[in-house]
């Protein structure tokens, strides 16, 4: 797609470490589609310093959104990529700098394909609990659900984004579950500890959370590192889980991103 001159400028930027933010990006003049919690869209920046009015050659990328629809801007939670091709471009973007935002989203990592169920899982790792941030604002989208459960982790307390934010959230309909899987000393954090995986063992997740995990009960909604969604979708078949499909509706619901 060629982009022949930006259409969004950065607003604020949250840095949660040297490396990890959330993006706040405002559309020039223009109105931001309406989207479905948990569908994506695209930022880009020029290849060169400036825009080419004559190619339109850019770098483009696809990011899950992590604001509701109808905020005033429109937020990523994006982790820089030492020598990636976009996102150190954007970690050099000064607030008010121009960028090109899709006007479009897209994508089917919705509440939309998940019947309704007592306990609706959704595990993270990294920056894949971006499109979960949304479906938890958004109240009305996860009222068919008894309960919200988070299961979020990163290698350190400081890659755990949104963390205070969440926990202020919880209450009877939703609860969260952080963990970590580095180092780090007792006084700095005193919660759970371990990959995502071992808290979907049955038996540690009703341990954890007080009811039985089963198909019958739960959908499970996986983001994030590629290696823990086959791990848990591994772990969750025996048990009688399977991958949702349009034609063949399941428990499992996938987007494999870093």
């Amino acid at each position: 797609m060629k982009i022949h001159e930006p259409n969004a400028e950065l607003t604020a930027r949250q840095d949660w470490t040297d490396g990890l933010a959330t993006f706040s990006v405002r559309p020039l003049d223009w109105e931001f589609p309406s989207f479905v919690p948990g569908q994506f869209t695209n930022l880009a920046l020029p290849e060169g310093e400036d825009w080419d009015t004559e190619t339109g050659a850019n770098i483009r990328r696809a990011y899950s959104i992590a604001s509701v629809p109808g905020a005033e801007t429109v937020d990523f939670f994006i982790r820089r990529v030492d020598g990636g091709a976009l996102t150190p471009k954007l970690f050099e973007l000064p607030i008010g700098g121009k960028l090109f935002l899709e006007p479009r989203c897209a994508g089917h990592f919705t509440l939309a394909g998940a019947t309704d169920s007592e306990d609706l899982i959704l595990v993270g790792t990294g920056t894949g609990v971006a499109p979960y941030r949304p479906m938890l604002l958004d109240r009305a989208s996860r009222e068919r659900f008894g309960r919200t459960i988070i299961l979020y982790s990163d290698r350190y307390v400081r890659d755990l984004g949104y963390v205070e934010e969440f926990r202020e959230m919880e209450d009877e309909s939703f609860r969260f579950f952080p963990t970590i899987t580095g180092e780090e000393p007792a006084d700095a954090w005193d919660g759970l500890r371990g990959r995502v995986n071992k808290f979907l063992d049955p038996e540690a997740f009703e341990a954890l959370t007080g009811k039985p995990l089963s198909p019958d009960r739960c959908q499970v909604f996986l983001c994030g590192n590629p290696q823990m969604i086959v791990d848990v979708q591994e772990k969750l078949s025996p048990l009688g889980f399977q991958r949702h499909r349009k034609r063949d509706p399941g428990q499992l619901h996938m987007e494999k991103y870093w």
